[in-house]
């Protein structure tokens, strides 16, 4: 992974599911709706909620952020669609290729594109719309702000993209015929399908004619997806209107989709409550408690993210280059408290960075280990009094024992009234446990981030929200190299920083899930049993949608088919 900037929480409201990847409604068996969508259907099929992001544009190459991607797929299609089924597990469905195959050690697959796949102009789309995306995406001077994610994956990509002796026209992407296209891969990549729901066509000759002015309008962008843009008023509202030309347009229910822009939570939940919308997320006890005095107008939804949010320790820092230092820090948090006091109960405590929601090829990564995945609730066993940690640490370093004695400065995210709490709650805990006062350093999360980038901090907030379910989303964040916690931001350059990616350079080549699986282990007890990072938690919400709303289903890792939804 090059070096790029993400923002750390984007997926949680379209993260659902508790722990066993489920997102059904509470009380209500998952899939009863589906039996009855054509029978139930009410003759207006309109879906209407709010967000609070509005789309940078409309350009799937350059504007990339969750809120656009969010967007974009409801007018585009990509050759596979990565959704939710109804039991709240991520499937890969087809999409513009009606079938795929793959060669027996699996560096090539080859896509097979519907004939009856059409632009929103008639226009039929061909294998060379695709080859003509992935060499835009790979293309230096394009700026593509998602070709990152083949990096390394797709032959010849990263070479191309960092202009590094290859050309866009010698990536591994290559048209077979009019409507068959291959890829081919620098290894083995268990979620390379899974990717390419992020890779959402454009076509050459519109986009040559309109250049930087591609995805600036609805005018100036062509569509091959469920839906196509009616109106869009920036910062106000987009509507959505089905597409006469979506190849599966028979079996699509909803006519259109409203899509509003409401910055303030009070402000969402009254549109929920008058009909405006038909979904809404709070955390709010108030609001949580007149929604559902409301009887059975609404159904309750629980939702988690997959994001694990945790502090980073920076291993050039004198104190926490050490081991042991560094895993008393960790250790001495009570993440159960930290849920309650901070949190209102409305997260899950982590003992580990992977959640257990997440996938290693078709099975959850924790059924592929054989042993307790909850790496610190071990350790804090094997260690009861992390203070007498913290002192070995400080003799084997020839630093006086006294941990009052520290000079350990806290970076945090942010200046908001939850930053200050939740630095005052550290400071506290370790201060009781370790007998550590830390100096807060309160700055914004832009000021943070360049900190971090800088390798000027001790202890920092982190988090990050995979861009794809597999554990070497989370962990390649770390790797010494190309993570974008590479070993000049975290200081980590000893033995186990080598080893560490020596075993996801390992993963990366094999096609065994159990094997990789094993093998992210080892790396993710080197990350967090080592001390690298100390997981906290998950953020999770409440979402309540009205009961006339069927066959709306998420995930955490995947997206609401909207081709599911019908109103009854």
């Amino acid at each position: 992974m090059k070096k790029r900037f993400i923002a750390l929480i984007m997926i949680l409201i379209l993260c659902i599911g508790l722990l066993s990847g489920c997102g059904k409604e509470q009380g209500t068996p998952a899939g009863v709706e589906n039996g009855e969508e054509i029978e139930g259907m009410q003759k207006e099929q309109v879906f209407s909620f709010s967000t609070l992001d509005e789309p940078t544009g409309l350009n799937p190459i350059i504007n990339t952020t969750e809120p656009d991607y969010n967007v974009q797929r409801l007018f585009l299609e990509g050759l596979i669609n990565y959704v939710s089924d109804e039991y709240g597990v991520a499937q890969i469905k087809p999409g513009v290729a009606e079938k795929w195959e793959v060669n027996d050690d699996g560096t090539v697959y080859t896509f097979h594109i519907r004939e009856d796949a059409i632009w929103n102009d008639n226009t039929p789309i061909v294998a060379d719309d695709f080859v003509y995306t992935f060499r835009m995406m790979a293309t230096p001077g394009v700026g593509s702000t998602n070709a990152w994610l083949f990096d390394d994956i797709i032959h010849n990509f990263a070479e191309a993209h960092y202009d590094e002796g290859e050309r866009a026209e010698d990536i591994g992407v290559k048209a077979i015929d009019e409507k068959t296209v291959e890829f081919t891969l620098t290894k083995p990549c268990a979620y390379f399908v899974q990717l390419l729901d992020r890779a959402k066509p454009i076509r050459q000759d519109k986009y040559e004619e309109w250049g930087e002015e591609y995805g600036s309008s609805k005018d100036k962008v062509v569509t091959n997806g469920i839906f196509k843009i009616e109106e869009w008023e920036p910062n106000v509202k987009m509507i959505f209107v089905k597409s006469e030309n979506y190849w599966d347009v028979e079996n699509v229910k909803l006519e259109k989709i409203n899509r509003y822009i409401v910055e303030e939570p009070a402000a969402s939940i009254q549109a929920l409550l008058t009909g405006q919308t038909d979904v809404a997320s709070t955390n709010d006890p108030d609001w949580q408690k007149e929604i559902e005095e409301l009887g059975d107008k609404y159904r309750k939804l629980e939702i988690v993210g997959n994001a694990p949010e945790f502090y980073g320790f920076n291993c050039s820092n004198k104190y926490l280059k050490n081991e042991k230092i560094r895993l008393a820090f960790s250790l001495a948090i009570d993440r159960e408290k930290y849920n309650e006091d901070l949190n209102h109960g409305a997260s899950i405590p982590l003992y580990s960075l992977i959640p257990e929601t997440i996938n290693c090829g078709d099975d959850l990564y924790i059924n592929l280990i054989d042993e307790e995945h909850r790496i610190i609730k071990k350790l804090q066993e094997e260690y009861p009094d992390p203070k007498e940690l913290l002192i070995e640490g400080l003799k084997e370093e020839n630093f006086d024992p006294d941990p009052s004695k520290m000079e350990i400065r806290y970076a945090t995210r942010g200046t908001s009234e939850y930053s200050k709490k939740s630095a005052e709650w550290l400071l506290q805990e370790w201060r009781e446990k370790l007998g550590v006062e830390i100096i807060i350093d309160m700055m914004e999360w832009n000021i943070m981030w360049d900190k971090v980038e800088e390798g000027d901090y001790d202890i920092s907030t982190a988090g990050w929200g995979p861009y794809y379910n597999d554990p070497n989303g989370l962990l390649e964040i770390y790797h010494p190299e190309n993570g974008y916690f590479d070993s000049k931001k975290s200081g980590w350059t000893d033995s186990d920083a080598a080893k560490y990616k020596e075993l996801l350079n390992k993963a990366s080549m094999s096609p065994d899930n159990k094997e990789r699986a094993k093998l992210f282990f080892e790396a993710e007890k080197l990350l967090v049993g080592k001390g690298l990072i100390a997981p906290t938690y998950l953020g999770t919400s409440t979402t309540y949608k009205t009961k006339h709303v069927k066959g709306y289903y998420t995930s955490p890792h995947a997206a609401t088919d909207y081709n599911r939804i019908y109103i009854e």
